[in-house]
């Protein structure tokens, strides 16, 4: 006579692994494709002290990623808002040149008025649109595989265009 076994039991013995769940090895794991980016830690330079002219706030963009596009895994770069805007500028230009009309680069957040430039809150507000147009324009897939300003914006210590 057969000895019983509880359902749980035979179908635990009985199903393929490609059945059962992935490992925590796998769950855990690096994923195939990503890109992290952040925009961090604002600060603001005053050239000469005793002169607030020439003053500027610059921000840390932080990038992770395995993507191939890309020639490091790990970078982090300074940027000025004008960098920003320039970057924009470049984008739109690449992808007029690759004609893919229907990728369209957001607006950046607004430009400050000089009175508040260096108010604390206002460069968190900026910091944080900043943050979130990065994420947008960087999420993009045809931008993260085939577009050279976005890498070398990341990139680069100095951003040329």
């Amino acid at each position: 006579m057969r000895q019983f076994q509880s359902f749980s039991t035979t179908e635990r013995n009985t199903l393929s692994k490609a059945h059962k769940g992935p490992s925590l090895s796998e769950i855990y794991a690096e994923p195939e494709n990503f890109l992290e980016i952040e925009v961090i830690d604002p600060k603001t330079h005053i050239p000469n002290p005793n002169d607030t002219r020439g003053m500027f706030t610059d921000y840390e963009i932080v990038c992770r990623t395995n993507l191939p596009s890309f020639n490091k895994r790990i970078s982090r770069v300074r940027r000025r808002y004008s960098d920003f805007e320039f970057f924009r500028k470049c984008l739109v230009k690449e992808l007029s040149l690759m004609n893919h009309p229907k990728v369209v680069i957001p607006h950046l957040p607004g430009k400050i008025l000089l009175t508040n430039r260096f108010n604390n809150e206002v460069i968190e507000e900026r910091r944080i649109g900043l943050n979130k147009w990065m994420q947008s324009v960087a999420g993009h897939p045809l931008l993260q595989l085939g577009s050279k300003a976005l890498v070398r914006f990341i990139e680069n210590e100095k951003f040329e265009g």
